[in-house]
């Protein structure tokens, strides 16, 4: 799964320019666009204990200051995904999750490939076996499409004394390529708030 970077981001956002709709004290109302375009356009909302983000890539809603700004203020656009994702505001954990992560097959071959390479250096397998087990996994786990799928397999899998008996433990997910940007969205609309404001 692939993710911006802040290049990528400042790339998406180098027309926009800051409209302020409300500004008084924690209570405002920002939005950022390309004049007579809306791609990519987004609106920072705050009130107290609340950061609202909204446009195209999505909705998002945080709390955790009373003044968010101070939360999220990053002068060199630094952003900590992992952090913000706890102060999500969401009607279930599990929804929240879903929100911010998704899950990445990918990743979950890479350490299925990176198990079973880990016992065959730990034991001593004949080069038959060692073949076999291989041709198995590549067949049975590898060739999945599906999270469901992958899944079912891995639980299920079996061969020469290898399983996947951790595999309850293993972090399956990624940060969604929105909600990174709207990260970084975040931090840019502030920093550039912070810059008007100064003149």
């Amino acid at each position: 799964m692939t993710q911006p970077t802040l290049e990528q981001f400042l790339a998406d956002v180098k027309n926009h320019e800051l409209t302020i709709h409300q500004n008084n004290g924690v209570y405002r109302h920002l939005t950022f666009a390309t004049p007579n375009d809306c791609n990519q356009h987004f609106n920072i909302t705050t009130f107290p204990d609340h950061l609202v983000i909204t446009g195209d890539m999505g909705t998002l809603v945080f709390s955790r200051l009373h003044d968010m700004f101070n939360f999220f203020r990053s002068d060199d656009l630094r952003i900590n995904p992992d952090y913000w994702a706890e102060k999500i505001e969401s009607t279930s954990y599990e929804v929240a999750i879903d929100i911010y992560s998704e899950f990445d097959i990918d990743e979950v071959k890479t350490r299925a490939q990176e198990y079973l390479d880990d016992f065959i250096r730990d034991n001593e397998l004949s080069d038959e076996d060692e073949s076999a087990l291989r041709f198995k996994l590549e067949t049975s786990v590898l060739s999945a499409e599906y999270e469901h799928e992958i899944i079912d397999r891995i639980i299920n899998f079996g061969c020469y004394g290898f399983d996947f008996e951790d595999f309850e433990w293993w972090d399956c997910r990624t940060h969604r390529y929105c909600y990174i940007w709207l990260c970084y969205a975040i931090v840019w609309g502030i920093k550039k708030f912070d810059e008007l404001n100064k003149e």
